[in-house]
């Protein structure tokens, strides 16, 4: 479903309150909640989307499930936000690559909550310019 689509606009009141919940403190994460926790899930996305197919075992579908929730859930809260500017043409697996990216140029944050190193990597991403039409 690409970014524009009216109903990935309609999650956005979930993924704000999803997005807040998430939003905890950096510094002691829960097991499952770091960057580290997810990224596999996240390549394993980009890697199934160029092969064309799926793998079905439980635990690469999880991880891949929690990779796709996450990076929905925060290009709607920034969306909403104004925080970020994608365009209408942009699809989940742009997003899914840009934070994936942001991790291996970043790889300090693999121990963080990612809700901060996902927003950051949509910001960088996504940019809104500073004049609004």
């Amino acid at each position: 479903m690409a970014v524009g689509h009216p109903a990935f606009f309609s999650r956005s009141a979930a993924a704000l309150i999803v997005t807040a919940a998430l939003a905890g403190s950096a510094h002691s994460a829960p097991s499952g909640e770091t960057t580290e926790d997810i990224i596999g899930g996240c390549n394993q996305f980009i890697k199934f989307a160029r092969k064309g197919r799926w793998r079905q075992d439980p635990g690469s579908m999880r991880q891949l499930g929690e990779c796709v929730g996450a990076v929905r859930t925060m290009l709607a809260t920034e969306i909403a936000d104004d925080a970020i500017c994608p365009t209408e043409n942009t699809k989940l697996i742009d997003a899914v690559i840009a934070f994936s990216l942001y991790v291996i140029q970043n790889p300090a944050y693999l121990k963080v909550v990612y809700v901060l190193p996902l927003r950051q990597a949509l910001r960088a991403a996504y940019p809104c310019s500073t004049i609004r039409p």
